[in-house]
């Protein structure tokens, strides 16, 4: 599957650095690879979402070419 580089919508927590709490983001891209000594997700357009932060992984109708 990954070198079909799906387009794919995940959700993932970043913590807050200046206090307790953070937020929830959705990003979106074309899946590149995951880095399993590092544990991330890695999207063609470099973005990097560490494994243990991610809620949801979801396969997107969009495709970026």
């Amino acid at each position: 599957m990954a070198k079909e580089r799906p387009y794919v919508k995940i959700t993932y927590f970043i913590d807050d650095a200046k206090k307790d709490g953070g937020a929830y983001v959705i990003t979106d891209g074309n899946f590149r690879r995951i880095d399993e000594l590092d544990r991330l997700i890695i999207l063609t357009n470099g973005t990097q979402i560490p494994i243990d932060d991610v809620f949801d992984v979801s396969l997107a109708e969009t495709q970026i070419v």
